[in-house]
């Protein structure tokens, strides 16, 4: 009787289609949470760019609320973004003709 000498690779034909699929899965998944942890790194930065501007104008804000406290400053914006006047006071409207 001959025994016939067979590859690594005929002797475990199972184990090797097993291996190369798990190696193809490993490969695929390695793929797709690389394209999703940079979809969301640029999410993140465009987050933190919004975060950093609403910081801004929420500074600014404060500074404008610290500005208006001021009664000078609330009888100037009563006077010209609410058109209010002064007890008996009046005021004249002048029109520009085009």
């Amino acid at each position: 009787m001959k025994k016939k000498k067979t590859g690594i690779i005929k002797r475990n034909r199972y184990a090797f289609i097993f291996i190369v699929i798990f190696l193809a899965y490993v490969g695929v998944t390695l793929i797709r949470q690389e394209v999703q942890y940079k979809t969301l790194k640029a999410e993140e930065e465009t987050y933190l760019k919004e975060i950093e501007s609403l910081n801004l104008e929420i500074a600014k804000l404060e500074k404008e609320l610290e500005s208006n406290k001021d009664l000078k400053a609330i009888e100037k914006i009563a006077r010209e973004k609410l058109k209010m006047v002064k007890p008996n006071e009046i005021v004249y409207i002048i029109q520009e003709n085009e």
